[in-house]
């Protein structure tokens, strides 16, 4: 028996079923400039709303702190029995700053998911073309509602690998708290250049812009998030189509797919969707048995060299494909690219790989890539 959907994804679901059509798989990474710019008009809408939730917050909370003090928010003194201790909390304080967050928590899943579903129509999606529709339908509604999808672990492929599990855990921290430590950072620097004698308001209220500009910034990796989960299948679809004319009768090929598609996640570190949709349509159109923990070659790439030279110039491509259908190049793909470059796995530049991934993002296809 499945997990009991939330309120929010049977929400997100509704939202995004309902507008289920008939087209062409091509219109869905193929846009033109209406489509643009109704998908321009979307991102502004969004960034504005986004943008005055965080900084609404940030004034709904400190203008009464400031105004009215201790007669709204008092200290109380509580002692602690086991260290005999005294200790000062502002517990009305904390309480309407929880509801606060849980406000905005609020308004924003609310939002992320309207923007979501509205780019999803935008670019014909979903239609019922799609023979993975109720997988990408669940994948969009996690990228609506922010949550991280492992579904690449059942395959079988970490893009973690590699790393220590406290390293990994400080990276996922670090990103969790950027918005709260940022803000903290602020503050000190805005007493820094107004002196200690700055109005406490003030600094407080200053924070405003920085927790838009986070809100924003959040609103804008949902959106291009949307874009590119409803645009790569199709794509994914193509490459696995042409890769699997060329290489069906290849044990070779056969044999490399586990550990380029291992490959293409390091590049990441991160788990992503559309790796998982690749790896898995790959691996079940050439009819290899997925497994949770399979042996994979960790000097694979050092031995890339070894193979035939059709074999290499697939890896290449697969890994590039890779990089470009996660809709981004992170600062961690550009440090494997150059990795991959000086080992001689990949031959391509960074002006190429730019151009194709703007291509993908701005709808043009990725034809030059494909016949490259």
């Amino acid at each position: 028996m499945g997990k009991k959907k939330s309120f929010w994804e049977k929400y997100a679901l509704k939202q995004l079923t309902i507008q289920v059509q008939s087209s062409n798989e091509n219109e869905l990474y193929i846009l033109s400039e209406d489509e643009l710019l109704v998908l321009e008009k979307i991102r502004i809408n969004t960034y504005i709303k986004a943008g005055l939730a965080g900084a609404l917050g940030i004034i709904l909370l400190y203008v009464p702190y400031n105004l009215f003090g201790e007669s709204l928010f008092p200290e109380r003194t509580f002692f602690i029995p086991y260290i005999e201790m005294n200790i000062e909390l502002e517990i009305e304080f904390w309480t309407y700053s929880l509801l606060l967050v849980l406000a905005e928590i609020y308004y924003l899943t609310f939002l992320n998911i309207k923007a979501v579903s509205a780019i999803a129509k935008t670019c014909g999606y979903p239609n019922d073309s799609d023979p993975y529709l109720q997988n990408n339908l669940d994948a969009l509604v996690n990228v609506g509602l922010e949550k991280k999808q492992k579904k690449l672990k059942k395959l079988g492929i970490n893009p973690f690998d590699g790393l220590s599990k406290l390293g990994v855990w400080l990276f996922q921290l670090l990103i969790k708290l950027k918005a709260s430590v940022s803000g903290f950072l602020w503050k000190l620097l805005v007493q820094k250049i107004l002196g200690r004698y700055a109005l406490r308001m003030l600094v407080d209220l200053l924070g405003a812009p920085l927790y838009a500009a986070w809100n924003i910034y959040a609103s804008r990796k949902v959106m291009n998030e949307a874009r590119v989960r409803v645009m790569a299948p199709p794509l994914i679809h193509k490459f696995t189509n042409l890769l699997y004319s060329e290489f069906k009768e290849n044990e070779e090929f056969k044999r490399i797919i586990y550990d380029a598609m291992q490959a293409v996640s390091k590049t990441k570190r991160s788990f992503h969707y559309n790796h998982f949709l690749l790896a898995n349509s790959l691996l079940n159109k050439f009819e290899i048995e997925i497994k949770e923990d399979p042996q994979l070659n960790s000097n694979f790439l050092k031995e890339v060299n070894n193979l035939s030279p059709e074999i290499q110039n697939s890896v290449a491509k697969l890994i590039l494909f890779g990089i470009i259908i996660d809709g981004g190049l992170t600062i961690i793909e550009k440090r494997s690219i150059y990795r991959l470059n000086r080992a001689g796995v990949l031959n391509y530049t960074m002006e190429e790989i730019n151009s194709w991934k703007e291509d993908f993002f701005a709808g043009k296809g990725l034809d030059a890539f494909f016949e490259g």
